[in-house]
């Protein structure tokens, strides 16, 4: 899958991203608001991208993309596209360094990975999760018309903030 706007590409994840995931994954606010991969040098990410190049060869199209500068061809965000087994709809994430916030790349990625679901995957809408208080991502998304839904249990015992887009 190769996706292409004005300013980025969002391709397939590859073996040699591992500095840049390396980078995101220990950024504090990839830990706070998303998760704690708890990886600790540059090989251990190696072997996680590796795992997550099988799983994602098994989702059909969906799965973690890395999000590059078209200018640059530098990694600068992950975009993410997921049917999880408890839902009946394809979520969405995104996550970016933070040198890459505030500039629209987040918004921009978002767009493309939404209609990249809408017309492969024929979905009637799509489902965003964040936490309570990651205001910064709920703004994200209400910028992109998505709806709040209200709080609800999706990952382990802790309630997200739920939103959904409808196509």
């Amino acid at each position: 899958m190769n996706l292409e706007s004005q300013r980025l590409i969002i391709r397939e994840i590859e073996i040699s991203d591992a500095p840049f995931y390396f980078a995101l994954f220990n950024d504090p606010d990839w830990i706070k608001f998303i998760s704690d991969k708890n990886l600790k040098s540059i090989e251990e990410t190696e072997a996680y991208l590796k795992k997550m190049k099988v799983d994602n060869a098994k989702l059909g199209g969906l799965g973690f993309f890395t999000v590059l500068l078209k200018e640059t061809n530098k990694a600068i965000g992950v975009s993410t596209a997921l049917q999880r087994d408890n839902l009946d709809f394809v979520d969405i994430g995104y996550g970016f360094l933070p040198k890459y916030r505030g500039k629209g790349y987040a918004s921009e990625a978002t767009k493309l990975i939404i209609e990249y679901v809408r017309k492969k995957f024929k979905q009637q809408k799509v489902l965003a999760f964040t936490m309570p208080d990651n205001v910064a991502s709920q703004k994200l998304l209400k910028n992109l018309n998505f709806k709040y839904v209200g709080l609800q249990v999706i990952f382990e015992n802790e309630e997200d903030a739920v939103f959904e887009l409808l196509f």
